[in-house]
Parts: structure tokens; C-alpha cells; sequence
């Protein structure tokens, strides 16, 4: 929950706490459009530790949870755009 300068107050959720959402993968290129990054950003922060991945099918594909990447988003991003508006 967040307070806005009008007082309002922002819920964000993701859903997975009560288990609304189904689990998913997400693929690099995803990633990085939802974070709103290059694709060899997400990588960098995958191989930093920041962000965890899994290898996936035979050619070892980078592939992400999607609530991990929500998590990262509002740890790293909503919390700062908040901050910036205020």
C-alpha cells in the first residue's frame, strides 16, 4: 500500500498471495519489456544474482518466474517512481 500526494491510497497486488494466479515462465524479451529494459539488462541482473532464472529445454533457456519478476519490479521500480512523484 502506498499514499499519494492527494491522499489516496494505492493497493498493489500481485495475486499470488492468495493464490489468484497461475504460476508462469517468462522468457528474457519478456522480462525485459515489462521492466521496460534491453534484454541484455535483465541477463546482466540474472547473472548478478538479482533476479533468478531457470534453464529450461535444450538449448538452456533463460526463463523467469513471474513472480519473481513482479517482486524485482516493486522492490526496484515502484517503490522509486514513488518516491520521484512525491
Amino acid at each position: 500500500m502506498v499514499d499519494t500526494n492527494s491522499g489516496e491510497k494505492i493497493i498493489f497486488k500481485t495475486g499470488y498471495r492468495k493464490r489468484e494466479l497461475q504460476p508462469r515462465l517468462l522468457p528474457v524479451d519478456e522480462v525485459a519489456r515489462f521492466l521496460g529494459v534491453h534484454s541484455s539488462t535483465v541477463r546482466r541482473w540474472e547473472e548478478s544474482g538479482l533476479l533468478r532464472s531457470y534453464e529450461i529445454g535444450a538449448h538452456h533457456n533463460l526463463m523467469f518466474k513471474q513472480e519473481d519478476v513482479f517482486n524485482f519490479f516493486i522492490l526496484n521500480f515502484f517503490d522509486k517512481c514513488q518516491e520521484e512523484s512525491t
